[in-house]
């Protein structure tokens, strides 16, 4: 949907960060738009994501960032402003908006974002309390830095802190993106059309700490493709990720050769987003695709480790599972036991401990997402309401400030 850009109320929604942090914008969107139907909403995000931001629904016209351009132009400066090079960044402005926008929702405590919020909108609310030069934050930007931080007894989701950002609450149900039909290139249009189930296997992550030995891969596959369910594997990555992809399919056995395909490297984002609603799982570490996944409805499974925390970036909706590790670099992995949920889901909420890991389930109620342990009873009460009632009132009595 396009919105005429001389709208009075001309509102823009900022994110520039990486696949995973956009689609965790969603419920600070959705939230937005919900509360302002009639009004657009214009969405700016690094360029290589724009085809993803278009899939928001309601969405007006998506902005894109030119990150790479304004490195160049950052490294260019020598302590002065140049006539030529002003010129540039004026021209690019103007290819951006027309006229400023009413109001900027930045999501990100990130020079980049500050700045893009800046030269765009009359009005900006977001994590800097009294403006880009102030150091001053926002109640929800110090929680936010608090949780990261302390890495304490947070319950709030990332997704719901970006509604708090923005002066919303979380949306009643979980959104998910609009997905149009999208063809996939030789031999991935035969994915999720034969019966059995689909299993997408998000191979790597973003930050290295993050991604899955190949060997634990190789046996997680060849545990799943053992069973006499049948069952498909698509590996999933970017093109850093083709290596990995080929060192698990050199550890596999030749006999499952056909119940596997490699995808990574050769799907633009639409088409992986495709892929993913294909299939009836997503599995992987805290990466864009596995959140990919689970806005466009597929189940996710989640093995955390490292500094992935379920709580703060497990996969949003209602229904999805994480596994998450009491170690930053796991020992042992819960292989069997979540092969056996994929092959039983009925059972999920039935399994054994194993060790070094605790499972959560997300649910969605009107503080947003919340993950709840299956079998030992959550040691921590849920505070919520109270973070929330807090933090409200804080802004609100701070709105004559800004």
């Amino acid at each position: 949907m396009q919105h005429d850009e001389g709208a009075t109320e001309r509102r823009l929604l900022i994110q520039l960060a990486r696949l995973g942090d956009l689609v965790q914008s969603l419920p600070a969107f959705s939230s937005l738009t919900s509360r302002d139907p009639q009004g657009p909403l214009d969405l700016l995000c690094p360029a290589p994501l724009a085809d993803i931001a278009r899939l928001f629904p309601d969405v007006g016209r998506v902005v894109q960032w030119n990150g790479a351009q304004w490195h160049r132009w950052a490294e260019s400066f020598d302590g002065e402003f140049q006539s030529s090079w002003l010129r540039e960044i004026d021209q690019y402005l103007a290819e951006l908006t027309s006229e400023p926008y009413t109001m900027a929702y930045v999501l990100n405590h990130h020079p980049r974002a500050i700045l893009a919020a800046t030269l765009l909108a009359t009005e900006v609310q977001g994590p800097n309390l009294r403006g880009p030069l102030h150091e001053a934050l926002s109640p929800w930007a110090s929680y936010l830095r608090q949780v990261a931080q302390e890495r304490g007894p947070n319950r709030i989701h990332l997704s719901d802190t970006f509604c708090g950002l923005c002066g919303v609450t979380p949306p009643q149900a979980p959104p998910l993106l609009l997905l149009p039909s999208i063809d996939l290139p030789g031999d991935l249009a035969e994915v999720g059309l034969s019966a059995g189930q689909w299993i997408a296997v998000v191979v790597g992550a973003g930050d290295a700490d993050r991604s899955i030995p190949v060997s634990v891969w190789i046996e997680w596959i060849s545990t799943l493709l053992a069973l006499d369910s049948p069952s498909a594997v698509v590996l999933i990555g970017s093109e850093r990720d083709q290596a990995t992809a080929l060192a698990i399919q050199d550890g596999l056995s030749p006999m499952i050769a056909g119940r596997l395909w490699d995808a990574t490297g050769r799907t633009t984002l639409l088409q992986l987003a495709t892929i993913l609603k294909r299939c009836h799982w997503a599995v992987g570490a805290d990466t864009g695709p596995l959140h990919l996944a689970a806005s466009v409805g597929t189940s996710a499974m989640g093995v955390y480790f490292s500094r992935a925390r379920v709580h703060e970036t497990g996969p949003y909706g209602q229904g999805h599972w994480v596994w998450q590790s009491d170690r930053a670099l796991p020992e042992t992995w819960p292989i069997q036991a979540s092969v056996k949920m994929i092959q039983e889901p009925a059972t999920a909420s039935q399994q054994k401990p194993v060790a070094g890991w605790s499972l959560w389930q997300s649910h969605h109620d009107e503080w947003g997402a919340i993950f709840r342990p299956v079998g030992d009873k959550d040691p921590q009460e849920d505070q919520r309401a109270e973070v929330w009632h807090r933090l409200t009132e804080q802004s609100l009595s701070l709105q004559g400030v800004r």
